[in-house]
């Protein structure tokens, strides 16, 4: 049995050997396994930390974005607010200005109707004017036609006396 025993050391040795490599190459996965797991720790961590800033960041433009609406609504009542007071206040010109036409519009159309009423005297007046020029001028035309009527009576009647003078002038002689 001494051949066994020999063969067996050397499956015992070879078995060593074999647990041995085994071994070192458990180890070395081992290793390989840990630096691994250290990596993916120190990944995770990175992971984290970016995580980390990430929400911060997002947090912090949140609240910008929050901050940004509300002052867009501030600023958008206040406009809306100067909007209306300025349409309140135009809307109070506009009426205040078509009062003050309306006010223009009736002086305008008084004054027209004045202007009538003075145009309507003025055309009276000159009618009565012309009648009155008109009757002078006959009266003017009847005083020329008596007045020559006189003067040729006149004219007549001095004729008449010179030629009486005339001939008893000449009946002196």
């Amino acid at each position: 049995m001494a051949p066994k025993k020999k063969g067996a050391k050397k499956e015992v040795a070879a078995a060593k050997f074999v647990d041995k490599e085994s071994l070192r190459r458990a180890e070395v996965e081992i290793l390989t396994l840990q630096q691994l797991t250290e990596q993916r720790t120190a990944d995770a961590l990175d992971a984290r930390r970016s995580e980390r800033n990430w929400r911060d960041r997002v947090g912090a433009y949140g609240v910008a974005i929050e901050q940004q609406r509300e002052d867009t609504l501030d600023i958008t009542s206040d406009m809306l607010r100067q909007y209306k007071a300025m349409q309140d206040q135009l809307m109070k010109q506009v009426d205040n200005l078509e009062g003050q036409n309306r006010d223009l519009q009736g002086q305008l159309k008084s004054k027209e109707e004045r202007v009538e009423q003075l145009e309507e005297e003025l055309r009276d007046e000159r009618r009565g004017r012309e009648a009155e020029v008109k009757r002078l001028q006959g009266t003017i035309e009847e005083m020329q036609g008596e007045f020559a009527e006189m003067l040729k009576e006149t004219l007549d009647k001095m004729y008449d006396k010179l030629d009486r003078a005339h001939t008893e002038y000449q009946l002196q002689f």
